[in-house]
């Protein structure tokens, strides 16, 4: 709800954030941030009036997206190849030309300024997201993450920067000048769920839901998922897994 709340300022008051969703691996941050963004988009107010750029994206979402913007992290390797990549998705080539930019700043300016539609209240909002955001830390200057959390504070376009990582010391790792721009927002995601409450989720992966067209068919199917989260063999190699690991992808890699 928190998270939810942030990325309405930005689409509907035009508001400037960040914030960096910490967390285990598994424990849904990149759900809770895909959860956020469909409520989003079904709301009248936002419809198509947000632009995500997604860096270092690892999930397709382009259910919800107007405009399906990665940068795989691996290639990367620095700021300078990042923006690149980013002007070439926002389709800006033509804007940037042949222009000699003095600043990684300078040239990130240039960008958000062809994005603006007059005045900050009428500006498409840009949301950026940086999966797996403790990677960006190794950039040289971490460049790429003042230069955000910079315009995310003084940007005229309304500027959402939004980090996932797993690393719970991630503020450490920050340079003084870049955490002095970080608006110091935090939500922390943690494995906390019991057995019981996995062998639920097992469940619910497996299930139909209520609305299944067949709904005969569901009900047969439904108890014979009950049937097998019942069965002690099941159990046990669900406990195993469990007490292996709690990230639920390695569940849901079981079950496919």
């Amino acid at each position: 709800r928190n998270l939810l709340e942030l990325l309405k300022r930005t689409t509907i008051h035009g508001e400037s954030n960040s914030v960096l969703i910490i967390g285990p691996r598994g424990s849904g941050k990149t759900a809770l941030l895909n959860h956020a963004l469909k409520d989003l988009k079904e709301m009248k107010q936002v419809q198509e009036n947000l632009l995500e750029v997604h860096l270092n994206g690892k999930t397709n979402c382009q259910f919800f997206m107007k405009k399906n913007l990665f940068l795989p992290g691996l290639l990367q390797t620095n700021d300078k190849v990042a923006l690149k990549e980013i002007t070439r998705q926002l389709q800006l080539e033509n804007v940037v030309g042949d222009k000699v930019f003095g600043s990684f700043a300078e040239n990130l300016a240039f960008l958000l300024e062809a994005l603006k539609k007059g005045d900050r209240a009428s500006s498409c909002p840009v949301l950026f997201v940086l999966d797996e955001f403790d990677l960006f830390v190794h950039h040289k200057n971490q460049t790429l993450l003042y230069n955000l959390f910079d315009v995310s504070q003084s940007a005229q376009t309304p500027v959402t920067v939004v980090g996932l990582t797993c690393r719970q010391d991630i503020l450490e790792l920050l340079e003084k000048r870049v955490k002095s721009r970080f608006s110091h927002r935090q939500i922390y995601l943690l494995n906390s769920f019991d057995f019981r409450q996995y062998l639920k989720i097992f469940k619910e992966q497996l299930s139909l839901p209520d609305k299944f067209p067949d709904e005969s068919f569901a009900q047969r199917w439904n108890n014979n998922i009950q049937s097998l989260a019942e069965d002690k063999a099941v159990q046990d190699v669900l406990r195993n897994l469990f007490h292996h690991t709690k990230d639920l992808r390695s569940l849901h890699l079981l079950l496919v």
